[in-house]
């Protein structure tokens, strides 16, 4: 019988809730909720029959039947939880980004490593039907090359007030794009080449965000031509107006022989597929939880002793590609990604 691992999740957010689902559809037990809302973590407890609660994350991980910490806080918070958990000779599974800076990454890394534990990061759209058949048509040349990816996301200012923070979550370029970003490197299989983005402040003037000292841009439109010549393009707000109706454009990625658009990754179980003057639709078998799958996937790395198979390089990677993105915003100049970005 397989190995039922005992996860501690701290954090009871939107993610938080994901991670109880995923950690629990994938046969392992839950054994506390950690949040400073403590009546946020009982109530959440309470709907997934966890037993314990707690409101110090410290409390939660120095319990010796805890084995796995997953991370599901506001990025700032991070790298002193994972530093921590490690330091009780815990694993982490960390919901992305990464972390803000690399100096905070050095020092997660090496908590890990010292305490000889494994770290494991929270990419599970990449996981998706969509993205592995997207990439299956690039490489096979269905499409043609180069290829252009062009995904749009439009929202109000977000709940969760911390994420248009540029200290907190860093706004939609750190928080959502992400997926974004490891996405199109695994499509393209190919390294950034040259990044220019432009950011804008479209929520700059309003009062629900007037306690934060520092806005992270709130809308941006972002191209990165890869090694291959294949382009992303990425355009965000979380800005947008109460109530707005105005919807974003469907993903698109095409090139001279083709294109597919739908939700690449977002589970979806549909892409359309151009092919010269043929449209077809592909009906794709998709994950019933992405969450699910991806701690499927590091918990078999833990049982054969192995690294997780998504973990700090590919958060390395996404946080360079983040502030080199943040440079082109600042400078107003293309960046050449071969220059150091640390």
């Amino acid at each position: 019988m397989s190995k039922i691992w005992k996860v501690a999740v701290i954090g009871t957010g939107d993610m938080g809730k994901q991670h109880i689902k995923g950690w629990q559809l994938a046969g392992h037990e839950v054994v506390s909720v950690t949040d400073i809302d403590l009546q946020r973590a009982r109530e959440l407890a309470t709907q997934f029959n966890v037993k314990q609660v707690y409101q110090d994350y410290k409390e939660a991980i120095v319990d010796r039947d805890v084995e796995i910490v997953s991370v599901c806080l506001p990025l700032a918070l991070h790298a002193p939880v994972t530093i921590f958990a490690a330091e009780q000779g815990k694993h982490i599974f960390c919901e992305k980004p990464l972390a803000r800076n690399f100096r905070e990454v050095a020092d997660m890394e090496e908590a890990v490593r010292k305490a000889g534990v494994q770290f494991g990061l929270g990419l599970q759209r990449n996981l998706s039907v969509g993205v592995q058949t997207a990439r299956q048509y690039v490489q096979e040349g269905r499409l043609g090359r180069p290829v252009i990816f062009h995904n749009d996301s439009l929202a109000q200012i977000r709940p969760k007030r911390v994420m248009h923070d540029a200290d907190g979550n860093g706004g939609p370029l750190m928080d959502l794009g992400c997926h974004y970003y490891i996405m199109w490197q695994t499509v393209f299989a190919s390294r950034p080449k040259t990044v220019y983005a432009r950011g804008q402040l479209l929520a700059k003037d309003r009062e629900e965000l007037a306690h934060i000292a520092k806005l992270a841009y709130d809308t941006a439109q972002v191209t990165i031509e890869y090694e291959t010549g294949d382009v992303g393009i990425f355009t965000v707000s979380w800005g947008l107006p109460p109530g707005v109706k105005l919807k974003a454009h469907v993903d698109r990625l095409y090139g001279p022989k083709g294109g597919l658009e739908g939700g690449f990754n977002n589970n979806a179980a549909k892409l359309t597929f151009y092919d010269g003057d043929q449209v077809s639709e592909l009906h794709l078998e998709s994950y019933a939880s992405l969450h699910n799958e991806q701690f499927r996937l590091f918990v078999d790395a833990l049982n054969e002793g192995k690294p997780a198979p998504v973990g700090f390089e590919a958060g390395k990677d996404v946080l360079a590609l983040t502030l080199a993105i943040f440079r082109s915003i600042e400078t107003g100049e293309v960046i050449d990604f071969g220059s150091t970005i640390e």
